[in-house]
């Protein structure tokens, strides 16, 4: 990461030599300044592209591993495994939606990544109908859970299925972007 946001910030000084002197990024001299302004937007561009891969291949992991804490093969609850299913999943969409995740799921736009607008959208949606059926059971009350529990499991997988999807996807488009940037600079 720190090498793209180096080799953008060369490329954004460039481009501020190019307007202050005339010569060219790469020791050609532009044809014209809308050349130059149409390469500003493209880089501003895939500085955004760039900002919000990022936040989905750092936070994605981080969320896929808070998931994994969540046992979905569990078949027999016991009033043990009732009390943690109940804090851990409760804790894991709270985080998801309101605390630690949000910012990157529910509070940031997507719509610079090509595809991952529709996926995170998915998310977003699969989340929050997790929390309201999660909300729907009385906290700790074991028969409840037990009844839920194969619908909040199915849930919880295609949940998971989601954002892998969508990691995978951030991630390619990551790489997209960092060829791109090396092929502009070489």
């Amino acid at each position: 990461m720190l090498t793209e946001v180096g080799l953008l910030v060369g490329i954004v000084k460039n481009l501020v030599d190019i307007t202050k002197s005339g010569s060219g990024l790469f020791g050609k001299r532009p044809d014209t300044s809308e050349a130059v302004e149409q390469l500003k937007e493209r880089i501003a561009g895939l500085a955004e592209q760039l900002q919000q891969s990022v936040a989905l291949s750092k936070m994605l992991p981080i969320w896929l591993k808070d998931h994994s804490e969540v046992d979905l093969f569990t078949e027999n609850l016991t009033d043990h495994d009732v009390r943690l299913l109940d804090s851990r999943l409760r804790h894991l969409i709270s985080d998801s939606i309101h605390d630690h995740f949000s910012g990157t799921f529910f509070r940031t736009s997507f719509a610079c990544l090509p595809g991952v607008e529709a996926g995170i959208e998915a998310f977003r949606d699969r989340l929050l109908a997790l929390e309201q059926q999660i909300n729907g059971i009385v906290a700790g009350d074991a028969i409840a859970w037990r009844r839920a529990w194969p619908a909040l499991k199915l849930r919880m997988h295609d949940l998971r299925i989601e954002a892998v999807k969508i990691n995978n996807l951030a991630d390619e488009v990551h790489s997209d972007l960092v060829n791109e940037l090396r092929k502009a600079g070489s």
